[in-house]
């Protein structure tokens, strides 16, 4: 059975280049631009893996991956946060409890690395 990745990010051009760099693995990639309803769609799918940029058009990424890490029932599932903005990696930002942290711009190599390290569990 395929992975099933989530990817949330509200750039067109950042979801198609995640897209791209990951269409190569057998995965099922699901896209959304919004961050609207997020909790939601991630019960839906019920995802192996969650990419999610934090700051999504007025939604906040580290919020929502607060939110799936504490509901017992997807805290389980990873979660790479991904952002362009400075200091967003370093400890004080960290109480929200992503798996992985991806600097914007990243290199894909780097985001390939993250993915299939976090699916080997």
């Amino acid at each position: 059975m395929n992975k099933k990745i989530i990817i949330f990010d509200d750039d067109p051009e950042v979801l198609t280049a995640l897209e791209s760099a990951l269409d190569f693995a057998d995965w099922d990639l699901i896209t959304f631009s919004s961050g609207r309803n997020a909790m939601q769609k991630i019960q839906q799918e019920s995802p192996d893996l969650i990419l999610m940029d934090i700051q999504l058009d007025g939604f906040d990424g580290r919020e929502i991956c607060r939110s799936v890490k504490e509901n017992t029932v997807l805290q389980h599932i990873p979660v790479i946060l991904i952002s362009g903005m400075e200091n967003a990696e370093i400890p004080g930002h960290q109480d929200f409890g992503p798996n992985d942290f991806l600097p914007k711009p990243f290199n894909i190599g780097d985001l390939i690395d993250k993915v299939y390290f976090q699916l080997a569990y």
